[in-house]
This record gives C-alpha cells, structure tokens and sequence, in this order.
C-alpha cells in the first residue's frame, strides 16, 4: 500500500471524544421532554448515525418524526451553543496529523457529525488547518456509509479510493470504506459496539499512535515510523 497519498480521518470516537459535550446537550433535551436522561455510556452507543439519528434512538422508536425533528433543533442549538467545553483530543492526534503532514500525506475528516458543527469544532480545537477537505451531515447530503460520502471525498482530493486510507473507530466507517474500496484502520478507543475484528477493517489498533505506526507501515515509510515511534514512548 505504498501509493496511499491521502488519509480520511472519522471525527467522534477517533480523533476527538465528544460524548461528555454531546450528552450534556442531548440530556437537557431529554430533561426538557419530562424524559429520563442517559449515562455517557448510553449516549456513546448512539453515537456514529448522525445528529437525527442520534436525537430519534434516545427518544425512541414510537416517537413521531415531528417530535424528533423538534427536538433535533433544540439539541443542535444547545450543542452549537456549548460543543467543547469537556470536549478532548485522543492522545496522539496532533502529533499525527503533524507527522503526515510531514509526510505530504492529504488529511480529510468524513464524518456525520453535522457540517457546520463540524467546522466549529476543528476551529476550536485549533484541527482546521490540517484538513484539505472536511465532509459533514447536511440535508440532502448522504452519510456513511454511503460510499458516496468518500467517493466525493477522495474525488475532492485528487486520489482515488485505492489511494485513500480511512481511519475510523466504528462499523459506519468501515463499511463505508469496503463500499468505496478504501484500505482501512479502525481506533479500539472509540464508540464502536460490535467486536472490532468482525468489522473488515485492514487493521485494528489501540490507539492514534499505533495507527500512525500501521500508516507508516503501509506507506513503506521508514522516517514516519521513527516519528510515530515516539509517541509511544513514556515521557
């Protein structure tokens, strides 16, 4: 895999763990609906679908779309409003992204994550100027897995698919790879339910910097894996 020119990088659950944020907002809504409120850990299970999704499996599957389109707005301002405060980067991601970077390798998040959100995020977090191209949920848009999702993505960067590598932590992102023909690696520090071996994934490793070490790997590139190496290191 030594013509990988572009990395795609999923946003939640593998360079950034949002849940704390996103269940701050998600919960105030279901508070405001007389609801019960949901632990992290059950927010994390919901998470990888997209914002309406996510807002209709906490509601319920006997919830009128109306509703879940009401509550979806009110979940969307409240998060906009507040989408980092407990927000924080996995270990390893800027000395990655850094690294590739370094390396002349294209950068791209694909994620479901509303567009706009998207956008507020990787500016406060100080991640924009990594990213060539940034893909999020939008009406009309498809999402993962729709191979269209990374079609677009790798047509925007100027590769192919073959020439793309998606890195993710959950099933939606691999399959959206296997459906487009991008390699993959899947992050175990992530959301994901299912066992991690059973997605298809070329890879799975613990965290960013044993994907860097994968990536490194993959590329045939010897002075990547020196840098990655190090983020491995006890300090």
């Amino acid at each position: 895999m030594s013509h990988i020119r572009a990395v795609i990088f999923d946003l939640d659950g593998t360079l950034i763990d949002s849940v704390p944020d996103i269940a701050a907002a998600l919960n105030r809504c279901l508070a405001n609906e007389g609801r019960a409120t949901l632990s992290h850990e059950g927010v994390a299970k919901l998470v990888g679908g997209g914002a309406r999704e996510l807002v209709a499996k906490a509601l319920g599957s006997t919830t009128p779309s109306a509703d879940v389109d009401r509550v979806l707005m009110d979940f969307l301002a409240f998060y906009q409003a507040d989408p980092i405060s407990l927000t924080r980067l996995y270990s390893g991601v800027r000395e990655l992204l850094d690294s590739l970077r370094h390396s002349r390798v294209s950068l791209a998040i694909c994620t479901n994550k509303p567009q706009s959100l998207t956008h507020v995020i990787l500016d406060r977090l100080d991640l924009a100027s990594y990213f060539a191209v940034v893909w999020g949920g939008e009406p009309g848009k498809p999402l993962k897995p729709d191979a269209a999702c990374l079609r677009t993505v790798c047509e925007q960067l100027g590769v192919s698919p073959a020439e793309a590598l998606m890195v993710g932590d959950s099933h939606t992102d691999i399959d959206a790879a296997l459906a487009t023909g991008c390699p993959s690696i899947v992050v175990a520090h992530g959301y994901e339910q299912r066992p991690l071996d059973s997605l298809g994934a070329d890879a799975v490793v613990e965290g960013l910097a044993e994907a860097g070490l994968e990536i490194a790997r993959l590329m045939g590139d010897d002075r990547m894996g020196a840098r990655t190496s190090k983020l491995r290191r006890p300090a």
